[in-house]
């Protein structure tokens, strides 16, 4: 700011004891008019040159907030602005906020001039290239109308920006009236603009929560955007996926491993779960339905699903299974697989023999007994459906878990013992491994306890104790 005032001084001259003098000779009066429009005043040609010299003296005293800028990537930034679509204040929400701002005094510029300046300053620490091209634009305020214009003209001006510094960028813009987003965003320490991405996120998916997307990257955000094709934001350009594998080359991982070729693709798309960026695939193959999740970055497999039959049937096959339930229900049990035959089956399709963490249960399903059962191999949860009568694999589930080290007892144990409940006091005791965690639930008394502890260390990550009513 002082380089500035210092240039606006030498362009100004210092007429003021001249002005004075010649004020004393004239006997016209002296108007003052005013035009309402953004409150900008039009003063007569002598005043305008004393005014212009105090500027900078009287204008952060006079000038309110009106509209918030909020400019998100990784480095968070809001820029408040008067009435004039002058900035009044910089706010930073995160240390790399701190880092673009640096030593730029931004107080008194043209909102043009402070976003300029701080995209050039992520463009020259690497915040933004083709890898990451994606950037969110938030503003908020009383004025709907003109919040829209401003809207549409940044992102317009951030576009150019970009592409003159050859990047194809992807602008995630919004305009914000939600006041409980305030909250949201003090709650999980993060910008409101970020919160409201969020909000549209966990209202479009319900198996997304604010915690598992809060520390998402806003070129993560974006992706996750178009792939759940949230309306209530503005997209231009797509959200780069050069820094992970591609969509083909996740495909073809699917088929490889599903051991098909030219199956009917019915989703291939980005998506996120438990703390790792995947694509989703989905295919079928013979009424064989196939569900693959694919690590983003690296390819690797973290969930394969085949269902042995789709689940669109004919009404004959429907009749037909009905009228054969009850003689299924009559065959005895010599005509039936034993269990360790049902989990020789299962280890034999896995390609596996030592397993951990087993657990197996014969049901009745349909009108077919059928033996469900999970066990641990390696870095790897699995989940077998096999037919108790004709020994087929119904529908298998390979899934990540890395390294398990807790078993399903010690990790129900640590749950009843941080609750404080003997293990003869809790029921409806449930404890399942998912991921790298195992979610352990019970009720005991006039409670419902839920607990995540995580398997390799047997740390609780998470606990939850409410009224059961």
């Amino acid at each position: 700011m002082n380089e500035i005032k210092e240039a606006f001084t030498k362009i100004t001259p210092d007429r003021l004891d001249d002005i004075k003098e010649e004020l004393k000779t004239r006997d016209e009066n002296i108007v003052i008019e005013t035009k309402k429009k953004k409150k900008r005043y039009l003063l007569t040609l002598p005043i305008v040159a004393v005014c212009a010299a105090m500027v900078f003296m009287l204008w952060p005293a006079t000038h309110s907030i009106q509209t918030v800028v909020g400019l998100d990537v990784n480095p968070s930034v809001e820029l408040n602005l008067d009435d004039d679509y002058k900035i009044v204040e910089v706010k930073t929400n995160n240390e790399d906020g701190k880092k673009i701002v640096g030593n730029m005094d931004l107080k008194g510029s043209d909102i043009e001039v402070g976003v300029n300046a701080l995209i050039g300053a992520m463009l020259k620490e690497g915040y933004i290239d083709e890898l990451k091209n994606s950037l969110l634009i938030s503003v908020t305020g009383e004025n709907e109308q003109e919040n829209e214009k401003l809207r549409q003209q940044l992102s317009l001006n951030i576009d150019e920006l970009l592409k003159a510094s050859d990047i194809n960028g992807s602008i995630v813009s919004q305009t914000i009236n939600d006041q409980n987003v305030e909250n949201l965003a003090k709650q999980y320490q993060i910008s409101v603009g970020k919160a409201e991405i969020i909000q549209q996120l966990v209202s479009k998916n319900p198996l997304y929560t604010f915690d598992s997307l809060k520390n998402l990257s806003i070129h993560e955000l974006n992706l996750l955007l178009q792939s759940n094709q949230v309306e209530q934001v503005s997209i231009t350009g797509h959200a780069s996926e050069s820094g992970y594998i591609g969509k083909d080359k996740a495909q073809s991982i699917a088929f490889n491993d599903a051991q098909v070729s030219q199956p009917t693709v019915q989703k291939v798309e980005m998506d996120y779960d438990d703390g790792v960026m995947v694509y989703e695939v989905e295919f079928y193959k013979d009424q064989v339905e196939y569900d693959y999740e694919i690590n983003a970055l690296n390819g690797e497999i973290i969930k394969s699903e085949k269902d042995g039959e789709r689940t669109s049937q004919s009404a004959s096959s429907s009749n037909q299974s009905s009228n054969q339930n009850s003689s299924n229900r009559s065959q005895t049990s010599t005509q039936q697989i034993s269990q360790d035959q049902a989990k020789s089956i299962a280890k034999k399709h896995a390609g596996v023999q030592s397993v951990s963490q087993e657990k197996i249960h014969k049901d009745y399903d349909d009108g077919v007994y059928k033996f469900e059962y999970e066990f641990v191999s390696g870095d790897y949860k699995y989940e077998y459906e096999i037919n108790a009568m004709t020994s087929t694999v119904m529908k298998h589930e390979k899934e990540y878990v890395g390294t398990v080290k807790l078993t399903q007892n010690e990790a129900k144990q640590k749950a009843f013992s941080h609750a404080n409940v003997s293990s003869s006091n809790a029921y409806d005791v449930e404890v399942e491994l998912d991921h790298q965690y195992y979610e352990v639930s019970f009720k005991s008394g006039q409670y419902e306890y839920e607990y995540k502890i995580n398997a390799s260390d047997g740390s609780i990550v998470a606990h939850e104790k409410d009224y059961d009513d």
